[in-house]
């Protein structure tokens, strides 16, 4: 992992890290993408992980390759203690 992406990641823990000090027992990460819900198609993702996990590359996945995403999308399954994807379509009248 190179050095700027682990220092990413350690700044991620230690958001995480305060939230689980005030007494949360889990944090549940989130991403969309599509064009929008008046304009078609969303794709809406969430997961759990566990609190040590260090997922190289997990971001927003509009700032991710589509090659990396699916990358990064096996290991969040992989490790995930619990993951959901859902497609949304608008349908006009």
């Amino acid at each position: 992992m190179k050095e700027k992406e682990l220092e990413r990641l350690v700044k991620l823990k230690e958001i995480d890290s305060n939230i689980y000090s005030s007494g949360a027992k889990y944090i549940c990460g989130i991403d969309e993408a599509g064009r929008g819900p008046l304009a078609g198609p969303v794709v809406v993702a969430s997961a759990i992980l566990p609190r040590d996990s260090m997922i190289e590359g997990i971001n927003d996945s509009k700032k991710v390759s589509e090659k990396k995403r699916e990358k990064v999308y096996e290991e969040i399954i992989k490790n995930a203690i619990a993951y959901g994807v859902r497609n949304y379509r608008r349908k006009c009248n």
